[in-house]
């Protein structure tokens, strides 16, 4: 850029600024992206065996039989033209938090009393994801409660949960259930199916409570030591076995399927979704 006279005029030192600077920005943007991609694909390759595991747990689950379909539901709850300006907002509140199940499961039935179905969800909401049980944890005591009060649809509903949350199918086949269902056929049936403490643990405690409505003193102490001493984590599964009776006694009343449509021929659905999780 030096003039025809040899020296820079102030016009051609200004270009050349700007053009180094260009320049620098330039590179540095190259350098930046050259770095966000290489971060990105050391991402996506120290991830990638978790997410195939992710999806492989959650979203492709086997078939799995339910005997909860294929009829009709004695009360589904409130249609929209009967619903009150407070149901309304209500309703919209449930679904906004379960966009693909909707008021699906007991949530139509509470309805029709906002009063219960408000303070319903917020506990359900608590119980299913504000305890410091794991997923596969929680599970268990669902099915357990499920599988006592003989309600089939809650069953249904949570073996899809179940086997995300790493229970296998044989496992869960094993739970005694309806009349079946006793303390003594926990204890000789799945828990030597089980190998982590705390499982056989909370399985122990909640087969109890709900074959018994209590626990002992033995019992208490026993998974109270196993939990770390917490009689908080003893109010949680209290909490969520309570929480899901009251679940399982509106879907018997009400005769609530577990999903829309009966099973397939096969006798058998395959949940891609959480069908009617409550």
């Amino acid at each position: 850029f030096a003039s025809r006279h040899g020296a820079p005029s102030s016009q051609e030192c200004n270009i050349w600024l700007m053009l180094l600077a260009v320049g620098r920005l330039a590179s540095r943007c190259w350098i930046a992206r050259h770095c966000l991609e290489v971060g990105i694909r050391g991402v996506r390759y120290s991830q990638a065996p978790t997410t195939i595991r992710t999806m492989t747990s959650s979203d492709h689950i086997p078939d799995y039989p339910v005997t909860s379909v294929g009829f009709e539901a004695r009360y589904p709850g409130p249609s929209e033209e009967e619903m009150t300006d407070e149901q309304k907002k209500i309703r919209d509140a449930i679904v906004a938090t379960r966009k693909r199940t909707g008021l699906s499961g007991p949530f139509g039935p509470w309805l029709a009393v906002p009063a219960i179905a408000e303070p319903a969800q917020a506990l359900g909401r608590a119980c299913r994801y504000g305890t410091s049980l794991s997923f596969k944890e929680s599970e268990l005591v669902i099915l357990l409660t499920g599988a006592k009060t003989k309600s089939h649809a809650e069953f249904d509903i949570h073996v899809g949960e179940a086997l995300r949350a790493g229970w296998s199918l044989d496992f869960i086949q094993a739970i005694p259930r309806d009349d079946e269902f006793s303390l003594q056929k926990v204890k000789s049936v799945l828990v030597p199916m089980l190998e982590d403490e705390r499982e056989k643990a909370i399985a122990l405690f909640t087969a109890e409570l709900v074959d018994s409505y209590t626990v002992s003193d033995e019992t208490y102490e026993t998974t109270k030591k196993v939990m770390g001493g917490k009689d908080s984590v003893l109010v949680e599964i209290v909490s969520i076995s309570g929480y899901y009776t009251y679940v399982a006694y509106t879907l018997n009343v009400f005769r609530i399927p577990s999903a829309s449509g009966p099973a397939s021929s096969a006798g058998k659905r395959k949940r891609e979704d959480d069908e009617g999780k409550a």
